[in-house]
């Protein structure tokens, strides 16, 4: 394979060091959601994760620093934990867990080992539950990723070093192999916070099929242009979406707010927001299939769509009770309810347009 003629090519020249993302690489998910839903279990965080949902999509859009997004929603999770039982279920998310580990991108780690080769991981995740997953391989894999602060053996909830995400992952491997020209770096990731690594290997490799781009190395730079030029498109449409969305998300709201607002003196609030949101859901999926996502009306669509609503309806109520019992106007209550709600909702919806 690639991996041992270009061992073969710098032995006695120069040492070769690995580099490899966690998250999306080694792994075939992002493990900070699956960490959560294992401590915590489904319900609870999903119930987090709705609360941060205006916050996350920002970050999404480039609005919101990625760090402090996760800084926080770290905090609301784990906040006050004692580490020694953080550091328990980190262990056993390691064992529980394995089968996250891709088998391939592990084969050509434990071959660069075999190699004599060097290797690090680096990853935004919590060093905490990423080391346990090489803990078999002792002090021959290091492992640098996102630190967290203990005080008095407490997870205070923030970090103790910077997001290991972009030109952190950089820092990280200089501090590891300080003399650059002294070794042959080969790094391996899968998303835009490893493009800085990437950039300063030897030789990067970016995508879910790392493993095979690697054997074929003479095909990379094409592969890493198409790639990109997909994700760009990509982003540009769910940017555009989300533009969209906003437009008639707005349009909407005001029909409901409109509505509510005619109707909740004469009405109970609950029953005055029911009619009114039946009367925006008809607009929403009208403005949604032509406007929106531009895809074409189907039973299927239509069914994902309203069951979306009806997740965005139940969310509402509630939130707009839990609001008006801490002691909001009625009217006012609408504020942090859709702050909450319409992010959530756009999620929902594109799924069901799109999938």
């Amino acid at each position: 394979m690639a991996f041992r003629s270009l061992n073969r090519t710098f032995a006695g020249m120069k040492q070769v060091v690995y580099a490899f993302d966690f998250d999306g690489t080694l792994t075939r998910s992002d493990t900070f959601v699956a960490f959560i839903r294992f401590v915590h279990g489904r319900w609870r965080t999903m119930w987090g994760f709705a609360l941060f949902a205006p916050m996350l999509m920002l970050m999404k859009l480039r609005l919101y620093p990625n760090w402090k997004a996760k800084q926080r929603v770290f905090a609301w999770f784990f906040r006050g934990m004692e580490l020694s039982r953080f550091d328990g279920y980190c262990r056993d998310f390691a064992v529980m867990k394995a089968r996250l580990l891709r088998p391939k991108m592990v084969a050509l780690l434990e071959q660069a080992l075999a190699d004599g080769a060097r290797v690090i991981v680096v990853s935004a995740s919590i060093e905490n539950w990423v080391r346990p997953f090489f803990a078999r391989y002792g002090d021959r894999v290091m492992v640098s990723c996102t630190r967290i602060d203990v005080r008095e053996g407490v997870v205070t909830g923030k970090f103790l070093t910077k997001n290991c995400y972009g030109r952190e992952k950089v820092k990280r491997i200089e501090r590891a192999f300080p003399h650059r020209n002294t070794y042959h770096l080969v790094a391996f990731g899968d998303s835009a916070g490893d493009d800085a690594m990437l950039a300063y290997a030897d030789e990067g490799y970016k995508g879910r099929k790392s493993a095979a781009h690697f054997s074929k190395s003479e095909h990379r730079c094409m592969e890493n242009r198409e790639q990109d030029v997909k994700d760009g498109n990509r982003k540009k449409a769910f940017i555009g979406e989300a533009l969209r969305f906003a437009v008639v998300g707005v349009a909407a709201t005001l029909i409901q707010v409109g509505i509510y607002n005619l109707l909740v003196g004469r009405m109970n609030y609950a029953l005055s927001n029911t009619v009114a949101y039946a009367v925006s859901f008809l607009f929403n999926y009208v403005a949604s299939t032509r406007f929106t996502f531009k895809v074409r009306s189907t039973a299927r669509r239509g069914a994902g769509f309203a069951f979306s609503h009806v997740v965005n309806y139940l969310l509402q109520t509630v939130l707009l009770a839990f609001f008006i019992h801490l002691g909001m106007n009625e009217r006012l209550a609408q504020l942090p309810m859709f702050a909450v709600c319409v992010p959530v909702n756009f999620l929902l919806v594109r799924f069901f347009m799109k999938k």
